[in-house]
């Protein structure tokens, strides 16, 4: 959908108007009236105007990005969709082919055996049982910065939901696991300060997570992509401008090359910066779980795969506990089989009883389903002015924010030592 067309969509034909504030993502009820109103000056606005004004180092001043809360526009637009995948791209790279195989189930082990790995805004963990069947998996894609904010903000309801979230899994865990806290007053909770990389939320393993964890995997980042992209690049050597989307974030040095995510929104951006378009992310702004696809997905009770024998999945098996999935702003996935449904011999049915008739295989990783999961974000636009002038480019073609090969080591031990995705909580 174009930018134009989008804009005379719904709502839109009201008045330009400001936005009030930002809302927080999903517009999630977690927050009192103060506290959004925080949120929305000392993080979301902040971001955006630090960006506009080019404040970090090599970044210049924006000419097509704006702050919805400055600068009036059509607040009812459908905005412009930009969806990717949510499985990690990086599992398709020379590097780990080269060291795990092509085929789908070492891609689906690789992506399973670490936070690192899942770069696509997209993470998961998995708890199996003693047989090695998955109990549950839960995806997020909420940002770390939110969670901080909670925490500092109003620190026993972040405690409350991170419990209920993950329940009954860390039900015997003390809330100050969640913390760097003072060894010289651990009691005092006003100098407990909340750690994203705590130890129940950075693994694969234990099924316990509350929001993204890996490095790159931030709402900080989604909005510089979005502004960084607004600026558009030429060659130096021929003065020839960019359009490829891996090339942008190369030569113009923000986001990560390779993913499916980071290059697929720069294009998408810098295509409607092209236009004469200026951009700024929709609000609520977030990183959000679009749609998740499950028409192929079977329980198969007798574990032979047997077409006769696959029903529907139970009412209960996929649950978003996060989000609304319904406005394409889905936040939090559980995968679970609800307890008391059985076979003919009376077992307890798993996620792993779950068949693919897609794949034409049972569910035995996690990363299967983020095959099914498309992950997207929206821009809102205003049309009708100019593009401002190419700049040269900050970097090269070759440069990348860190070599994937570094990580296949890493990734080699952990399946020869079979500590992820078998690892048991």
């Amino acid at each position: 959908m174009s930018a134009e067309a989008s804009v005379s969509n719904g709502r839109a034909t009201l008045p330009p108007s400001r936005l009030s504030q930002f809302s927080p993502p999903a517009n999630l009820p977690d927050l009192t009236p103060e506290n959004k109103s925080l949120w929305s000056k000392t993080r979301i606005s902040k971001w955006v105007n630090d960006e506009i004004a080019g404040r970090r180092p090599g970044q210049i001043p924006l000419k097509q990005f704006f702050n919805g809360t400055d600068t009036a526009y059509h607040i009812g637009q459908d905005g412009v969709k930009i969806t990717w995948t949510g499985f990690p791209n990086k599992t398709n790279l020379a590097e780990i082919t080269k060291a795990f195989g092509h085929d789908d189930e070492k891609r689906w082990m690789a992506a399973d055996m670490s936070r690192d790995i899942q770069d696509e805004y997209l993470e998961w963990s998995l708890i199996r049982d003693d047989a090695q069947n998955i109990l549950r998996v839960t995806f997020t894609c909420e940002g770390p910065e939110y969670w901080e904010f909670l925490a500092e903000r109003q620190i026993d309801t972040a405690i409350e939901n991170i419990y209920k979230l993950n329940a009954p899994l860390l039900d015997e865990v003390p809330p100050s696991a969640f913390f760097s806290i003072d060894p010289r007053d651990t009691s005092n909770r006003a100098k407990w300060r909340y750690n994203p990389r705590n130890a129940c939320n950075s693994t694969c393993t234990t099924g316990t997570i509350t929001h993204l964890a890996h490095r790159a995997n931030t709402l900080g980042d989604e909005i510089n992509i979005a502004a960084q992209a607004t600026v558009l690049r030429k060659e130096r050597h021929s003065d020839k401008l960019i359009t490829d989307g891996d090339k942008l974030i190369r030569w113009a040095k923000f986001g990560d090359p390779g993913r499916n995510s980071d290059p697929r929104i720069g294009y998408e951006i810098n295509q409607l910066a092209r236009q004469g378009i200026s951009i700024s992310v929709a609000d609520p702004v977030g990183l959000y779980i679009h749609k998740f696809d499950t028409g192929n997905f079977r329980l198969d009770p007798t574990g032979d795969g047997d077409q006769g024998s696959l029903q529907r999945l139970p009412h209960g098996t996929f649950v978003f506990q996060r989000g609304d999935i319904s406005k394409e702003q889905g936040l939090r996935l559980r995968i679970q089989i609800p307890d008391g449904v059985k076979n003919a011999e009376g077992r307890q049915l798993t996620v792993s009883d779950i068949y693919d008739t897609k794949t034409q295989r049972h569910i035995k990783y996690g990363a299967q389903f983020a095959d099914y999961i498309t992950m997207g974000v929206r821009a809102v636009a205003i049309p009708g002015g100019q593009p401002a002038p190419a700049e040269y480019c900050v970097g090269s073609e070759k440069t990348a924010v860190e070599s994937f090969a570094d990580m296949v080591p890493m990734l080699q031990r952990k399946i020869a030592m079979e500590v992820t995705p078998f690892a048991r909580l």
